[in-house]
């Protein structure tokens, strides 16, 4: 497998999973090389940002990095006043930007900072009114409580239609998690969903360590009998963006505590090591 991934890279092929994967997509995943990448962004962010519920602009940035999309959050100032913008990119097969980006102005008003932020504040009401956390928590509880490794983690989500983006750092610990569930178009950061679902339980339940206490739950029935869903997935990438222009700055609060540390932390440790330099 290791030389498989090699050669992919190597030669820019998609992999056989993943894009097995894109086949189940509900919309068509961006590719760059079919050219006319405007119109196959919009055709994505559009539907997208009208019927998925999500609660920060990094979770639907995940979704959109399963149909080989980027969005970035963008901040400057013009004219004294300071503003808040987004921009779309086109992913290639290796998860990396590919051609300029495009304004959110393009696409409409719809996929937009200001129109974001209201359907972030809408999609808080409707998960809480509607308790659309508690399916994916019950399927999420139960694969933890049945696997022991990622990747028989993951198929045993992707079995009940859901998707997980985990993203480790270059010592292969687990620093962030993201859950997308295509059957009631949610997505959520795990810590969101609570603490038994935060990165520190996932690092710890794939590195072999006990974590039983942490899912013991009464609101959680991992025994629990569900349908399956439609089932899409993407290989575990790091989702995190860098600003564009020395002018602009990305998104800089996100949701999980662990992960906005970690964050920090390679911060200070690429800081040292240019002075040292």
């Amino acid at each position: 497998m290791d030389v498989c991934r090699e050669l992919e890279q190597k030669y820019g092929l998609i992999p056989a999973d993943q894009k097995k994967r894109q086949e189940g997509l509900p919309l068509k995943p961006v590719r760059y090389e079919d050219g006319d990448v405007k119109h196959q962004i919009a055709n994505v962010i559009r539907p997208i940002a009208q019927s998925w519920h999500f609660q920060r602009l990094k979770e639907y940035n995940a979704l959109l990095s399963l149909y080989n999309i980027s969005m970035e959050e963008v901040r400057g100032e013009a004219k004294g006043k300071p503003y808040s913008g987004i921009v779309y990119s086109a992913l290639d097969s290796k998860g990396e930007k590919a051609g300029h980006p495009f304004k959110s102005s393009l696409f409409g008003k719809s996929v937009g900072y200001d129109a974001l932020q209201k359907h972030i504040e809408k999609s808080a009401e409707t998960i809480k009114n509607k308790g659309l956390k508690e399916r994916s928590k019950k399927v999420i509880a139960a694969a933890m409580h049945t696997c022991k490794t990622r990747p028989d983690f993951e198929k045993a989500l992707a079995k009940q239609g859901i998707s997980a983006l985990v993203r480790t750092n270059e010592e292969g610990r687990i620093y962030g998690a993201t859950l997308i569930d295509p059957e009631q178009n949610c997505v959520f950061n795990g810590s969101r969903l609570g603490k038994e679902f935060s990165a520190n339980v996932f690092n710890d339940l794939f590195t072999g360590k006990d974590i039983t206490h942490d899912l013991q739950d009464d609101r959680i029935n991992p025994n629990t009998e569900l349908g399956s869903g439609k089932s899409f997935n993407r290989e575990s990438q790091d989702l995190g963006v860098g600003g564009l222009f020395d002018i602009l700055s990305p998104e800089t609060q996100g949701e999980n505590p662990e992960e906005e540390a970690f964050i920090r932390k390679m911060k200070r440790k690429k800081r040292k090591q240019k002075r040292r330099m």
